[in-house]
Formats: structure tokens, C-alpha cells, sequence
């Protein structure tokens, strides 16, 4: 039996998955992340920890393989644009700075003056990010810790860090590239231009390849770390939302992946380019040049807000926090579409829930508020895509994946808010299997995603929207357009 090993190296947790060449999954695991704040607006993650961490659940997922079955190859799926500085032996110099850590943020004249006569959006496919993302942080790091940035011999993301772990080799996909702001993306290179600005030479940024493509087997160190063999494949993955549309099938025009995190996702495969760059969205090469590009919008770090609401606006003292997405589940199903007219405010500030939102709700019932807060994302991913749609970005079909997938709830009313057939497939598991379908081809088990998923990626159940509850919902949107989006969009 060929085994697979896929990762999913979230922001919150790393996921994990084992899986059969056929699709079986036959272990899951989770690692959350150790987030450390050693300064107002500093998020980092201490790499010897977050290396350890990794292998453990690899090590755990590989107990489980039957006798005689083996590993063929393991490969990871990122949220990434973090940041880690090495020394001449390969040892970090700093902690790993989280991509949405704000030391840089609103500071690009003074951390990067030269950036201003620079395209960033066209050239790396995402716009620029006020100050997260390595771009960002490098440049921080360059004006506000020189001796530090002078002693770095190697400059690379908590991605191809791991994958060097181990394999001894540097590598990154194109993919996760993009997030690391250095790259140019049509011609698929490093952009020589940002690599000067941050005084990088090219030979101390890793090599770039295909999402799919083999890097190297595993050193004797990695195998002795992960309870792996030593010709176990380490295969070059993607950035977390294009392996979650490649583990639910997702990859063709007309497909709409709606990712559901820290940060809510949607993830369109689209022909044109330029028509992305054009609407300021996020672009991704995914399957070019033999297939779509992919673009994406976010609503960032949306999973936070709804976490406070759940934990001080629903959930009561009395009832156990780790049933608490069941409880949100079961007290929003006792209120009918359109939560009495309330509705969650998904423009506030991710951080800081100021008093007069609190204020808000004080004559509403948890069970309202829960309802409201399970609209308010879908109200706002209904209008991001008919903006989408009549720029010419169409979606004909949803799915949806991450922890509000597995809500008996969340996902209809996002079917009946979109008015669109939407697909569960794979849940938490996505980014985790599209990981291990790009293990297995690494592997040459199969040509191309397109016959990986046929083998691997399952069948999933499709939620079709009720043609009377749409009908409640285009009376809710029209009321939601008037009170927040065309005050604040």
C-alpha cells in the first residue's frame, strides 16, 4: 500500500493528514501553534519548537501506517509569509516573525523608501500589505536590528526552513513564493530588484520549483526525527488556500473556494491574470502555465472576531469552552434567516471590539447573535462575489472547508446567502489531502491533480440551496447593502 503523508501548516495549528494512494485516510492529527508577544504588536513562533512540534505529528501520523505499507513521500501546504533569518551554520538568528505581526506596518518610507518607485502587485501577484509579510519584515529588520540582518547568511520563511530540516535542501514552490514578496511571478523568478533593496544575495534565498515537484529525500537527521525512512520523498508543496482547492477538486473556471480560518477565503481558478490584478486581488500561479491561474479576497482574520463574539456574547460561564462551536451551532439554528433584523458587523476592527459593539447587543439574545454572526461573513462573501461576477470572475458552485465546515448550520446558510450549490468535501482536511495529492505526485503515483483527486480525493455531499429561504435572504442582503457596505465599502 502507497502511503502519503500531507501537512497542513496553518496559522493557529499545524493538521495533519495520512492517506492511501485509493483516498483512504487512515490518521488525522493537529499541533496548535505556541504564539509568542514579546512586544505590543509582535507575533512570533520560536522555530526549535515549531520544527519539533512538525515532526511530532508527522511521527504520530506515521505510527499509524498498517505493516508492510510505506511512506512514499510527505509534502505541506503553508499559510505563510513569515520570517526567519539564519546564520552561516543554518541556525535561526531570530524568532519566526508571523505574517500578522505589525512592527512594519504603515512604515514603508521608512523602511523601504525605494519601494515607492516600485510595482509590487504586478510583479509578486499580491498588493502590497501595509507591512506584514517578509517584504515588510525584512526591511524592518535591515533599519531597526542591522547587526542582527548583517549576520544573516541564509533569508528564507518558516516553509522551505522546515523542508531544509529535513532534507539538508533549499527549495520553495512558486506558490508560497508569492507570499514572500520577492518573486516575480509571470516569469517565475526572484525579483532582482527587492533582493538589491534588502542587499540579498540570490544564493541566500532558496531555489524555486513547481508545487508538486521533488526536493529531496529525507537526511538521516529528518528520518531519525519524523520515524520516517530515509527514501521518503519531501515533494514541494503550495500555499494553504490553492492545497485546499486542489483537496476538494476545486481547479477549474467557474469553481469558487470559500476557505474558512484566521482569515476567511475566497479562492477563484481564473484565465486572465491581469483581470485579477485589475480588481486589486490577491493572484496565485496554481496550475500555470498548464492550466488556470487563481485569485483570491479575504476577509482577514475574521475567524478572531467571531471567536470573541462566540466567547463573550454566546457562550454562558457555565457551559465547557471546548464544546463551544457546538453550542454556537445548536443556539443560532433556534432563529430564523435574518437573525430579527440584527446583524453582525464584519468591518470592525479584529482586535479591538470597540464598547459601542458591545453596547449593540445588549437587548439581543445569544441565540440572535449567534444567527448574526453566522450571516455576517456570508452577507459579506455574497458581495465580494457578484463584484466578482460582474467584473467577469464568475462562480458557478461553492465548497467549503475549514472548522465552520463542519457546522451542521453554517454551511446552508451560506448556500442560501450565495444562492449557490455548495460542495462539503474533505473539511479540515483539505489543505492537509491537496498536500498529500501533491506528495503522490511527486511520488509519479499520478500525472497530474486532475487524476489524483479522482483516486484521492473522496466524494463529499452537496448542499443545494431552498429556493424560499434565498428569497428571505435577497430581503436580508438588500438590507445589509443599505447599513454597512455602502457606508464602508
Amino acid at each position: 500500500m502507497d502511503l502519503l503523508i500531507g501537512l497542513d501548516v496553518g496559522t493557529s495549528a499545524v493538521k495533519g493528514a495520512l492517506v492511501s494512494s485509493t483516498g483512504k485516510q487512515l490518521a488525522l492529527g493537529k499541533r496548535d501553534t505556541r504564539f509568542l508577544y514579546p512586544r505590543p504588536g509582535f507575533i512570533e513562533v520560536e522555530p526549535e519548537g515549531h520544527y519539533a512540534s512538525v515532526c511530532d505529528l508527522i511521527r504520530e501520523l506515521a505510527s499509524h501506517a498498517p505493516a508492510r505499507a510505506k511512506v512514499r513521500a510527505i509534502s505541506m501546504a503553508f499559510a505563510s509569509g513569515n520570517t526567519l533569518l539564519l546564520d552561516e551554520k543554518g541556525r535561526p538568528l531570530i524568532n519566526i516573525i508571523n505574517w500578522m505581526d505589525e512592527r512594519a506596518f504603515n512604515k514603508t518610507e521608512e523602511i523601504l523608501p525605494a519601494l515607492a518607485t516600485e510595482e509590487v502587485h504586478g510583479t509578486v501577484g499580491w498588493p502590497w500589505a501595509r507591512g506584514g509579510f517578509p517584504l515588510a519584515h525584512l526591511g524592518w529588520l535591515r533599519k531597526h536590528r542591522p547587526d542582527t540582518y548583517g549576520r544573516a547568511a541564509r533569508y528564507c520563511m518558516n516553509s522551505d526552513w522546515l523542508m531544509y530540516r529535513l532534507t539538508g535542501r533549499w527549495g520553495m514552490d512558486y506558490s508560497t513564493a508569492t507570499t514572500f514578496y520577492l518573486i516575480d511571478q509571470v516569469n517565475r523568478c526572484w525579483h532582482r530588484p527587492f533582493l538589491d533593496m534588502l542587499e540579498i544575495p540570490e544564493e541566500a534565498v532558496s531555489a524555486l520549483g513547481p508545487s508538486g515537484s521533488v526536493l529531496g529525500p529525507l537526511t538521516c537527521q529528518g528520518a531519525e526525527d519524523t520515524g520516517l525512512s530515509q527514501d521518503t520523498l519531501v515533494v514541494l508543496g503550495a500555499f494553504d488556500h490553492p492545497s485546499a482547492a486542489r483537496g476538494t477538486g476545486f481547479t477549474r473556471l467557474g469553481d469558487l473556494l470559500l476557505s474558512c480560518g484566521t482569515s476567511w477565503v475566497g479562492f477563484y481558478p481564473v484565465e486572465d491574470r491581469n483581470l485579477a490584478i485589475a480588481q486589486g486581488l490577491l493572484v496565485d500561479p496554481f496550475l500555470s502555465p498548464d492550466g488556470p491561474w487563481a485569485t483570491m479576497f479575504s476577509l482577514p482574520e475574521i475567524g478572531r472576531r467571531i471567536d470573541w463574539y462566540i466567547d463573550n456574547l454566546v457562550l454562558l460561564e457555565e457551559e465547557n469552552p471546548e464544546q463551544k462551536y457546538t453550542i454556537f451551532s445548536e443556539v443560532s439554528e433556534k432563529v430564523p434567516p435574518g437573525a430579527g433584523g440584527h446583524y453582525y458587523n464584519p468591518f470592525i476592527d479584529s482586535k479591538h471590539v470597540p464598547q459601542s459593539e458591545i453596547d449593540l447587543h445588549a437587548n439581543r439574545s445569544r441565540d440572535e447573535i449567534a444567527r448574526a454572526v453566522m450571516e455576517g461573513p456570508a452577507l459579506r462573501m455574497r458581495y465580494n462575489i457578484e463584484r466578482l461576477a460582474a467584473a467577469g470572475i464568475k462562480a458557478d458552485r461553492i465548497a467549503m472547508v475549514g472548522g465552520p465546515a463542519e457546522s451542521p448550520v453554517w454551511p446552508r446558510i451560506v448556500a442560501e446567502i450565495t444562492g449557490l450549490e455548495l460542495k462539503l468535501i474533505n473539511g479540515q482536511t483539505a489543505g492537509a489531502v491537496g498536500a498529500a495529492i501533491l506528495a503522490a505526485i511527486g511520488a509519479g503515483l499520478f500525472r497530474d491533480e486532475g487524476q489524483a483527486f479522482a483516486s484521492m480525493g473522496g466524494n463529499g455531499r452537496v448542499i443545494t440551496p431552498s429556493a424560499k429561504t434565498m428569497k428571505l435572504y435577497d430581503s436580508v442582503y438588500q438590507d445589509f447593502l443599505e447599513r454597512y457596505v455602502h457606508e464602508q465599502v
